[in-house]
């Protein structure tokens, strides 16, 4: 044990461990990268992070490198919950803390998990309508900002939070409040480190209006601190700091605790299953269908479900599958007779479709398969590997038929296949390319394929990072593609909340190939395997 993590050791009430078959077990997410920490910190409440994070400020002021990296639950894709310095890891603030049915709010520690919330809330016939992975913490999905299939219906996550706690990088604890001009004025008269945080953020926005409109209006990128443009609303004349640690990814401070707004349970789910020849007609069934407001519209290129038949996986509904073409499953959730109806205009407008098939009683169970087949095509046994490269990419309606011209040459380019799945009501979709990660030849094909794929997506009217903030991995792209005043913009926000630099600094502005080509893995990532 080094005299840093005995040092620690002493002072918090959790623990810090530098074993390295501990440092292994914290080196990898689901991204493509493995980074071994120094140390793994394990705080069992707020003044442990509290501590963890005076002390890195500290020793960070007197140039000694400790870079400090918050881990949720790993499930990350981007790499951002990796780091070289010290881990810490909110697997321990796992609990719910308080429900207040009535009002329909709850307070829960940061680090506890979309699946356990949604487990407690049900007692109270409550929930948390964010459709993601329910291993994923709250913390994470406000720190990545995903945007989840529900979005579109409900709003993402960040419409559901109503408050944050956040440790600072110099250690002190603070709330977000959101604040009229008088009352933030008074906050920018305190003393302390918070209220240099607001002056400062007051003085920044209020001499680059300019830059955040357009940031407002041109992008739907989460790369950077883009949700700066929600900090100082006009229209209701408040002042909230809160929209800047949405995608922050813990460069910005801790998040420790969040107060979220909660929605009733909803009515149980109808679904409908269409097959279309080719993706216009399934462009056209979608487009026409969004109009309906369903809860969910996936659609699914049919060589995914190619994939599970070789395994010799049950098709249920997608029997007889088709050769080539496009599956559109879309989900209802209102009412009864509302849903009953939506779904009688669903099949009307698939009239043009292959086949179109409605849930019923006797088919349920078939519809709740169709997900399974398609992880039965991310974790394929034949496939070298099929890293998250390139996920949660953004591409509008109106771009979609054209990019799915540039996929296919993409495929002839490569020599593979890329069959492209996701969600038109969001617009944000993956594809997951077949690399060899152990061989050097395919890993330097791999970062060629990153740059280039970004770029046609771009090309497409997309944004590479639509769909979750960049981490270490997108960061490669994003942030080359920023204006020199957003960079600017971005990097001053960054230094006025960590003016020593030690908060998770390879990620976003500060991800480099030189970083992530050091870090890519030579071996499949079991992490993969869980998708």
């Amino acid at each position: 044990m080094n005299k840093i993590t005995k040092y620690l050791n002493q002072h918090i009430n959790g623990q810090v461990f530098d074993r390295p078959s501990i440092l292994n077990a914290y080196s990898r997410d689901k991204s493509v990268i493995e980074v071994t920490p120094r140390l793994v910190a394990i705080p069992y409440d707020t003044d442990d992070i509290q501590f963890l994070l005076k002390f890195s400020n500290d020793i960070a002021s007197k140039n000694f490198r400790l870079p400090v990296t918050v881990r949720g639950a790993g499930q990350g894709k981007n790499g951002a919950c990796l780091g070289e310095g010290m881990i810490i890891s909110m697997e321990k603030l796992n609990k719910v803390e308080e429900v207040d049915e009535y009002s329909k709010l709850v307070r829960v520690q940061a680090g506890v998990t979309l699946e356990k919330l949604n487990a407690v809330l049900a007692a109270y016939n409550l929930c948390l309508p964010i459709k993601a992975n329910e291993k994923e913490t709250i913390g994470g999905l406000i720190s990545t900002f995903p945007t989840d299939p529900y979005a579109k219906k409900y709003g993402s996550i960040f419409y559901f939070v109503d408050r944050l706690e956040v440790v600072l990088a110099n250690g002190d604890l603070v709330q977000t409040i959101s604040y009229t001009p008088h009352g933030l004025k008074n906050a920018e008269l305190a003393q302390t480190f918070e209220g240099q945080i607001y002056r400062e953020m007051d003085h920044l926005i209020s001499n680059n209006v300019d830059i955040m409109r357009n940031i407002g209006l041109s992008s739907r990128s989460r790369a950077g601190y883009s949700m700066i443009t929600h900090v100082k609303k006009e229209e209701s004349h408040t002042f909230d700091l809160m929209p800047l640690f949405f995608g922050a990814e813990g460069t910005l401070g801790v998040i420790t605790e969040v107060i979220l707004k909660v929605e009733p349970i909803p009515r149980p789910s109808k679904h409908v299953l269409a097959a279309f020849p080719n993706l216009t007609g399934a462009e056209e069934y979608m487009r026409r269908v969004s109009n309906l407001n369903p809860a969910t519209l996936d659609v699914f290129d049919a060589r995914i479900f190619q994939i599970a038949a070789k395994h010799g996986k049950s098709l249920g509904l997608l029997e007889p599958l088709i050769d080539k073409g496009y599956y559109v499953l879309t989900t209802f959730n209102d009412s009864f007779l509302s849903a009953v109806k939506k779904m009688r205009q669903t099949l009307g407008i698939g009239a043009n479709a292959i086949s179109i098939t409605i849930e019923n009683n006797i088919n349920a169970d078939d519809f709740k398969e169709i997900y399974t087949l398609v992880d039965c095509y991310l974790n394929d046994e034949n496939s070298m590997e099929r890293p998250s490269l390139v996920d949660d990419f953004y591409i509008s309606g109106e771009g979609l038929l054209r990019f799915e011209q540039r996929l296919k040459t993409i495929e002839r380019v490569l020599g593979q296949e890329l069959p492209i799945f996701g969600s038109f009501a969001t617009s944000i979709y993956t594809v997951r390319p077949d690399f060899d990660l152990s061989n050097i030849a395919e890993r330097k094909q791999a970062m060629q394929f990153l740059r280039y794929f970004s770029k046609v997506v771009k090309e497409c009217g997309g944004s590479f990072t639509g769909g979750r903030s960049e981490g270490r991995v997108k960061g490669l792209v994003s942030t080359p593609e920023l204006t020199t005043r957003e960079r600017a913009l971005y990097d001053y926000v960054r230094k006025i909340f960590d003016p020593n630099g030690f908060l998770n600094p390879e990620t976003k502005l500060g991800a480099s190939f030189a970083d992530v080509v050091r870090h890519l893995r030579t071996s499949e990532n079991e992490g993969i395997k869980q998708d």
